[in-house]
């Protein structure tokens, strides 16, 4: 298998050095060569190309998911449509629930599931406000829409002078 390494050099290295290359970007200062082709003290970086798991999800890609409007309109999104269970809001308990899903290529969300737990309340609402959200615009790698999973953690807090516990500490006891 031929190694591919990157090094940064001027646009014009490639032919000063008398290599066969590619340049990436007319913009950057990035060139592709084999490792034979490299020219002495070049400095070698690895690139990892992310692979998807065996479901085809990726975790990380060239371009992320993004939500209708950036993460600025999500923030409003969670914060206008999230409500608040009515049982903790009368015990004071407060908290962050982690949540996973996957934005499809086809813009949908699915496979929601909660990775940090709080409380069983704030739990059950944060998947229904999620599994709620609208369409999104998928991730892509090389140019091409892919499944991506998206962690995002929906918090449950109350004005201050009206927490009696944090719901975290609460089911630890």
């Amino acid at each position: 298998m031929k190694q591919t390494a990157l090094f940064f050099a001027l646009g014009l290295m490639a032919s000063v050095v008398g290599v066969n290359a590619q340049v990436i970007d007319d913009n950057a200062d990035v060139v592709v060569m084999s490792v034979e082709e490299q020219p002495k003290g070049a400095e070698i970086l690895e690139v990892f190309e992310p692979e998807p798991d065996e479901n085809g999800v990726f975790y990380s890609v060239e371009t992320q998911p993004e939500f209708p409007g950036g993460m600025a309109e999500l923030m409003k999104y969670l914060q206008k449509n999230t409500r608040y269970p009515k049982v903790c809001k009368e015990q004071g308990l407060q908290g962050r629930v982690i949540v996973q899903f996957v934005v499809n290529t086809d813009s949908t969300i699915s496979d929601v599931k909660v990775v940090k737990p709080v409380n069983p309340h704030f739990d059950e609402e944060a998947l229904r406000v999620v599994k709620a959200m609208p369409k999104w615009k998928p991730g892509t790698q090389r140019g091409k829409p892919v499944r991506v999973r998206f962690t995002l953690p929906v918090t449950f807090r109350l004005p201050e002078d009206t927490v009696k516990v944090d719901a975290v500490s609460a089911d630890k006891q």
